[in-house]
């Protein structure tokens, strides 16, 4: 019995990056007894895919694509849409990836072999980042964490994602992102209310994708505000799901300890930055960071929208 996939992918002002992940996507291992397409959705007022130009993408590529729009700005609204247009196939399995990402040619066929083998419904991979530009010595990168497949998680990404549409299908769960949350972390509480659903999750060590990091991503201010908006987001989601009282008696005295340390560490470096240039730099970063932190959580227990995602990086 042959299974159907659809390829979900949410993009926005970056055509060439959305190209390249198509490009990708068509040169995947077609997993044995499995039909394939893909869904665009393009978070914009004005798309760019329509018409002629859509129709170009379409003779390229022998992977069937689907085009449609959704002009409500806003990342949550994007994956909703997403959703719907990936439900429309009548799938088995909705697969996930950003639009600045490449898969590689056996990233879905390890996914849904993972998921046949341990009896899962979610699979999620890692991601190898590509910096077009080296981030600032001071920053933390996030380095991939190998875990051995199959190892159970309670959270994920939508960065490299396989899930069963029964988690999404109206006649199943019927879960959808949370369009409150317009300014991040709602992937990270998808996933969370689907583990709580009783689905079963696992990670998947050998799918990867990979991510193309723009230098524009990586100068201090976007990284200083990318630290905040995670922040916002992270205090938000909370306050969603636990309510503002159990959010601000645990991010208030967290909130205020991170600016305190933080202002500390800022100013220390600041001073030691003439005698010890690398160790000062690092130290005041690290206080800015922190800064960042405590800000953005008591932005997030007041509900103020974040305008990180605003910007967009790439082309």
């Amino acid at each position: 019995m042959t299974q159907k996939l659809v390829i979900a992918v949410c993009t926005a002002q970056r055509p060439k990056m959305l190209m390249s992940c198509l490009e990708s996507l068509e040169r995947l291992v077609r997993p044995a007894g499995t039909e394939l397409s893909v869904v665009v959705v393009e978070n914009e007022t004005k798309p760019h895919f329509t018409g002629n130009t859509a129709e170009e993408v379409r003779e390229k590529l022998s992977v069937p694509v689907h085009f449609s729009a959704e002009k409500r700005k806003g990342i949550p609204f994007a994956r909703n849409s997403a959703l719907e247009a990936a439900l429309e196939q009548e799938p088995d399995w909705i697969a996930l990836i950003d639009d600045d990402e490449r898969a590689e040619p056996d990233w879905i066929e390890k996914l849904l072999s993972a998921c046949t083998a341990f009896d899962a419904e979610v699979a999620n991979g890692p991601v190898r980042r590509i910096y077009e530009k080296p981030a600032p010595h001071w920053w933390k990168s996030q380095l991939l964490k190998p875990r051995p497949t199959g190892t159970e998680i309670t959270e994920a990404p939508t960065n490299n994602i396989l899930m069963s549409a029964r988690i999404v299908a109206n006649s199943g769960l019927g879960l959808r992102f949370d369009e409150r949350l317009t300014f991040g972390s709602e992937d990270i509480d998808f996933f969370r209310r689907t583990h709580a659903a009783g689905v079963k999750m696992i990670w998947v060590d050998d799918a990867f994708v990979e991510e193309d990091i723009p230098a524009s991503r990586v100068t201090t201010g976007r990284l200083l505000s990318r630290m905040h908006m995670a922040a916002t987001s992270g205090a938000f989601n909370i306050v969603l799901r636990e309510g503002r009282l159990k959010a601000a008696l645990h991010f208030i005295p967290k909130s205020f300890r991170r600016m305190f340390l933080g202002s500390l560490a800022t100013v220390v470096g600041f001073t030691l930055k003439p005698f010890a240039k690398k160790r000062g730099e690092k130290l005041y970063y690290y206080g800015l960071i922190r800064l960042m932190k405590g800000s953005g959580n008591l932005r997030g227990l007041l509900g103020r929208a974040h305008n990180y995602y605003d910007v967009i990086d790439g082309h």
